[in-house]
């Protein structure tokens, strides 16, 4: 499970019309991982990625200057909150998987029985 290193500092730069807030996350995490981030991001119309550097994975959220507070926290909240949505696309996908390797195992099974007939 993807979670936030909350040992470790928050980073903030400033522009005029932005704020970027890096969130560092525990480790890495895939390539496959940063890519779904990425899409349900876009998805979501949420300016937010996840960048992966030798130290750690940082999710990057870019927020104007000019919104209220309402939104900034709203934007904050939804970039957290697509960590854990993209963890557990993840987990399905493993679990689909799964199954799909156990069903491949028994239609192999089948065919077989079907051999030896």
């Amino acid at each position: 499970m993807t979670d936030v290193d909350l040992e470790v500092e928050l980073e903030i730069h400033m522009s005029e019309e932005h704020v970027t807030a890096r969130i560092p996350l525990a480790g890495h995490v895939t390539l496959e991982w940063l890519r779904s981030y990425h899409k349900l991001a876009g998805a979501k119309e949420l300016p937010a990625s996840a960048e992966d550097y030798p130290d750690r994975t940082w999710i990057v959220v870019r927020v104007p200057v000019i919104a209220g507070r309402a939104d900034v926290m709203a934007t904050m909240d939804a970039a957290r909150a697509s960590i854990d949505e993209v963890d557990a696309s993840e987990q399905g996908s493993a679990a689909t998987a799964s199954e799909t390797e156990a069903i491949v195992r028994e239609w192999w099974s089948r065919q077989r029985g079907l051999r030896s007939k």
